[in-house]
């Protein structure tokens, strides 16, 4: 068998492998997620309403998912989805949205914080927040009676 034929070959398909691995491959779509406004609030809902409970979810994401995008914009980006999540839990507990939105930080110590401003949190390959709130169930407006 002939040797000085395989060497070229396979220093050829070594070359193609190697340039193959150098190629810069494309950077991860993220869908924006806004911020549901008439029917999730931070504080309290504009209009009368009562309370049925607490939901709870957890968004997680490749850390490194866009270096060309901050971690802020991020955490902010992944928190609106939370809040999405948090209003499709508070559906099917029977409520019509969510209020009193909070971001769940646990600590080294074993403690718990809530804030009312998006803190995520990085695991190094993974990001995360945790967000609660409150189901609300909107009363019906009450009408005067016709007549008079």
């Amino acid at each position: 068998m002939n040797t000085s034929n395989l060497e070229p070959r396979g220093l050829a398909i070594v070359g193609l492998l190697t340039l193959a691995s150098c190629t810069t491959l494309p950077l991860p779509e993220i869908r924006p997620y806004a911020f549901p406004r008439d029917l999730a609030w931070v504080e309290e809902p504009n209009r009368p309403y009562e309370t049925l409970g607490v939901v709870k979810t957890r968004v997680e994401w490749p850390a490194m998912l866009r270096p060309d995008i901050s971690d802020e914009a991020l955490c902010r980006n992944f928190y609106n989805k939370a809040v999405r999540d948090l209003i499709k839990r508070a559906r099917e507990a029977g409520g019509d949205a969510v209020a009193g939105i909070r971001s769940v930080v646990f600590l080294f110590d074993g403690q718990r914080e809530t804030h009312s401003t998006p803190e995520c949190s990085d695991e190094g390959d993974t990001g995360q927040i945790l967000l609660q709130g409150t189901v609300v169930k909107f009363k019906k407006e009450e009408r005067p009676a016709a007549g008079g």
